[in-house]
């Protein structure tokens, strides 16, 4: 149960911390969007740098901000899910629910970073297929995870009834 705490802890800290940085990203982005000037500076969001300077970075900006609250719809059900770890509430249908909505949400949030980094590209106009282990891959593939655990724990539920079931 330590380390159950030290996770607790430390998704608690990011918690937090994207709770300030949220809305501040949403007024820097509503600045943006509703000035009419140009605005030079470049601009990083969950790993895609955005010309702010056209149509399309725009447009990336509002999408990775969509994806950040996702993730961060995501990061609000993980906390519920460790609390009810801790209160050793395993096989219930919370829980269930509660990592099959991880999963969504993640698998929500790695298509959007797809779709982000595909504007970006575009807007660069360097178009290509990248080879290799990206943060799309890593989140769709922690988002099936979450939905294959939540199956898991189904099975392991109707288990342990038909187990309770049968003495």
């Amino acid at each position: 149960m330590r380390k159950l705490q030290i996770l607790k802890t430390i998704v608690d800290y990011v918690w937090i911390l994207s709770l300030i940085c949220y809305p501040l990203a949403i007024l820097f982005a509503g600045m943006i969007l509703i000035d009419k000037d140009t605005f030079d500076i470049p601009v990083t969001l969950i790993g895609n740098t955005v010309d702010l300077t056209q149509p399309l970075g725009k447009a990336v900006l509002l999408i990775d901000l969509i994806n950040f609250g996702v993730l961060l719809v995501a990061l609000y059900y993980f906390r519920k899910l460790m609390t009810d770890f801790s209160k050793l509430l395993i096989f219930e249908d919370q829980t269930i629910l509660l990592l099959s909505k991880i999963g969504n949400f993640i698998i929500g949030g790695s298509v959007l970073y797809l779709l982000a980094d595909l504007l970006t590209k575009t807007s660069h106009n360097k178009v290509g297929i990248d080879i290799g282990f990206g943060p799309f891959l890593y989140l769709l593939a922690l988002g099936l995870f979450f939905k294959v655990l939540s199956e898991v724990f189904t099975i392991a539920k109707k288990m342990k009834e038909e187990n309770e079931l049968t003495i």
